[in-house]
C-alpha cells in the first residue's frame, strides 16, 4: 500500500495521494460535459435539450453504482486498517459479484418501462424522439458501468489513485473519438452519443479488470466468497448519501425540466442544462478531493490513529476556503466564456445561460463544505448522516427551491436555486459537525 498510510503524512506525499483524484474527477466531469459540447454545436438545441431530459435515467443508474461502491470501499478500507486482509479480500469480491447482478436488473427494468417513464417527461414528440435514440444504445452499458465503478473505487483503496486517472483518461478519449467519428461523418445523431458512452465505459471496465488480473504487489485479491447480507446491507447504508447525490441529480433534473419547459420551453431547458454541467465541472474538484481523502480518513480511523485523521482535516479546510473563493471568481468572471464551450454569443440560449452561470457564484462559494462533509461522514462508515446532508443538498432543498422560487421569482427563482439549498444544508452540516466530534475524535475548529 501507498507510503503514506504507513508513514508520516507530509504535505508532498499528501498532495501526492489526493491529486490524482482530484485530476480523476474533473477529467470525468469534461467527459459528461464533452456530451453537452459536442451535441449543442454539432446537433443542435434540441438535441441538447434531449439529452438533458434523458439524464433522470442515467443519474439513477450512476446513484445504485456510487453507492454500492463508496459504501463498500469505505467498510473494507476500515478492515484493511484493522489488518483483517483476508476479510477484505472477500468483501470485495462479494461486492463485484453483487455489482453485475444489479447492472443487469436495472437493465432490464429500465427496458420493461422505458414506454412509460418518457412519457412523464413532458417531451413533445420530436424530443421524444431524440430521448429514445438516446437510450435504447445507452441502457447496455449498465452491466459494465456498476462493476467499472467498483473497481476504480477499490483501485484507490489498494493505494493507486494514479492509476485511477489512467481509468479515465483512457474512458474519456475513446468516448471523445467514438462521438466525434459517430455524430460527424457517420451521422448517427444522439445514438452516436449513446455509443461513444458505451465505449468508454467498456474501456473503462476492460482496463480495471486487468488491474485486478495482473498488477504485482497489490493486496486487495479476489478470493472464494459467500454473501454476508449484514454487509450488502451495511454497503447500501454506508453509500447512501453519495446515492443520494447521483441519483438525485436525475430526479432535480426532471423537475428542473418539468418546470422551466413552461417557463421558457426549450431553450430554457438548454440553458438549464448549460448552467448544471458547468456546476458539475466546477464542483468536480471538490469531489474528487473528498474521494482523494476519504480512503485516508476510514484506514487512520480504523487503525484509532486519530492525529493522522485530525491532520488530513486541517489540510482539508484550508483547500476547502481558497477552492471556494477560486472557483466562485471563475463563475462571477468568465460566465460568458464558459458558456461560449456550448452557444455563440447573441442568442436568447446564451444570455438565459450566462445568467445561470453567474448566480453559481455564490453557489459554489458555500457548496464545498457541504460536499467534503458529506463524503467526510462516508469515510466514517455513517452513511446515515452523510445521507441527510446529501439529502439536503442535492434532493430536499433543491426540489423545494425549484417549485418555490420559480413561483416567486420565474426563471430568475430557478437561476437562484442552487444557492438557496447550499445556504440551507450548511447550516445542517455545521450542526452535524458539532454532533459527532467527539464521537469521532476530530478536531473541525
Amino acid at each position: 500500500m501507498s507510503n503514506i498510510f504507513t508513514s508520516e503524512i507530509t504535505v508532498k506525499n499528501f498532495i501526492k495521494y489526493v491529486w490524482p483524484s482530484i485530476i480523476m474527477m474533473v477529467v470525468i466531469a469534461f467527459k459528461y460535459n464533452i456530451d453537452s459540447i459536442l451535441v449543442a454545436n454539432m446537433l443542435g438545441e434540441t438535441q441538447l435539450a434531449a439529452l438533458s431530459m434523458a439524464y433522470p435515467i442515467q443519474g439513477l443508474m450512476w446513484g445504485l453504482a456510487v453507492m454500492l461502491a463508496s459504501g463498500s470501499s469505505a467498510v473494507v478500507a476500515i478492515k484493511m486498517g484493522e489488518g483483517m486482509q483476508e476479510e477484505a479480500n472477500e468483501k470485495f469480491t462479494s461486492i463485484c459479484v453483487l455489482s453485475v447482478v444489479m447492472g443487469v436488473l436495472y437493465l432490464l427494468i429500465t427496458l420493461v418501462f422505458m414506454e412509460p417513464i418518457i412519457g412523464l417527461m413532458g417531451a413533445d414528440a420530436q424530443l421524444e424522439y431524440h430521448i429514445k435514440d438516446f437510450l435504447y444504445v445507452f441502457i447496455y452499458c449498465f452491466p459494465v458501468t456498476f462493476l467499472g465503478l467498483i473497481f476504480e473505487y477499490f483501485i484507490r483503496v489498494d493505494g493507486s489513485p494514479g492509476f485511477t486517472l489512467i481509468l479515465y483518461v483512457v474512458d474519456t478519449v475513446a468516448h471523445l473519438v467514438a462521438v466525434l467519428v459517430l455524430c460527424g461523418p457517420v451521422g448517427m445523431g444522439m445514438a452516436g452519443v449513446a455509443w461513444g458512452n458505451v465505449i468508454g465505459l467498456y474501456v473503462l471496465f476492460i482496463v480495471g479488470l486487468g488491474y485486478f488480473l495482473f498488477k504485482k504487489n497489490r493486496k486487495i485479491h479476489f478470493r472464494r466468497f459467500r454473501f454476508q447480507w449484514r454487509f450488502i446491507g451495511h454497503c447500501f447504508v454506508n453509500g447512501s448519501s453519495e446515492m443520494v447525490s447521483e441519483s438525485s441529480s436525475g430526479i432535480v433534473t426532471f423537475c428542473f425540466n418539468l418546470v422551466v419547459i413552461n417557463l421558457a420551453g426549450a431553450t430554457g431547458v438548454a440553458a438549464v442544462s448549460i448552467m448544471s454541467n458547468l456546476h458539475y465541472f466546477i464542483i468536480s474538484v471538490f469531489l474528487g478531493y473528498v474521494t482523494g481523502i476519504s480512503p485516508l480518513i476510514s484506514y487512520f480511523y480504523g487503525a484509532k490513529d486519530y492525529d493522522k485523521v485530525n491532520q488530513v482535516i486541517s489540510y482539508s479546510k484550508k483547500f476547502t476556503a481558497v477552492t471556494s473563493v477560486a472557483t466562485a471568481a471563475v463563475c462571477f468572471l468568465f460566465a460568458g466564456t464558459l458558456v461560449q464551450l456550448f452557444e455563440r454569443p447573441g442568442s436568447e440560449l446564451y444570455e438565459m445561460a450566462v445568467t445561470g452561470v453567474r448566480w453559481l457564484g455564490f453557489a459554489v462559494l458555500l457548496g464545498g463544505v457541504n460536499i467534503i462533509a458529506s463524503g467526510f461522514f462516508t469515510a466514517y462508515g455513517n452513511g446515515v448522516i452523510s445521507a441527510i446532508i446529501s439529502a439536503g443538498r442535492a434532493l430536499v432543498f433543491l426540489v423545494i427551491g425549484i417549485f418555490l422560487l420559480s413561483w416567486l421569482f420565474g426563471m430568475y427563482g430557478i437561476w437562484f436555486t442552487i444557492t438557496f439549498a447550499e445556504v440551507l444544508t450548511l447550516g445542517l452540516t455545521f450542526f452535524m459537525f458539532n454532533k459527532y466530534k467527539d464521537i469521532y475524535h476530530y478536531k473541525i475548529l
